[in-house]
């Protein structure tokens, strides 16, 4: 349930004005997400534009946002999922607001493979062939692992 209270000041779109910037926007954006004064999917869509330089703890609070508002279904079954995931905006929203880094664990958990694409960065069909070609890859050493497994067996 999605509260009335008006929401906060720095909601607004903010010009780039850096790193610092950056995350206090996001955290401001876990903040409301948790307090329930917006929902994830309208954060996602106003995460603050990437910067030249990678940046993993925004990366990685993006990332835990997306598995959030995608995990709704299990959130309403498991409370404890529920509270886990919570906890995680909790301490990544902590240390952005001050502007540091998102805690390691917390890192570890919400790694992307590759760099994180921002929908404004690339076009999906674009890179829908490399993602082709990575499934293709894994699906190929599976199947040459589980040969050795039936090998290993004989």
């Amino acid at each position: 349930m999605i509260s009335n209270r008006p929401l906060p000041p720095l909601m607004q779109f903010v010009p780039d004005q850096g790193r610092l910037a950056r995350r206090q926007r996001a955290a401001q954006l876990l903040e409301a997400v948790i307090d329930e004064q917006i929902e994830p999917r309208l954060a996602i869509n106003r995460w603050p534009e990437p910067s030249s330089e990678p940046d993993p703890s925004m990366d990685c609070a993006y990332q835990a946002l997306w598995h959030f508002e995608a995990d709704e279904d299990k959130q309403k079954s498991e409370l404890f999922y529920l509270d886990a995931q919570l906890e995680l905006l909790r301490q990544m929203s902590l240390a952005l607001k001050q502007g540091q880094d998102v805690p390691g664990h917390i890192l570890a958990l919400y790694r992307p493979r590759g760099k994180v694409r921002f929908f404004q960065e690339t076009a999906p069909w674009t890179v829908l062939p490399l993602w082709g070609k990575r499934a293709w890859q894994e699906a190929q050493a599976i199947w040459q692992q589980a040969l050795h497994l039936l090998e290993a067996k004989r």
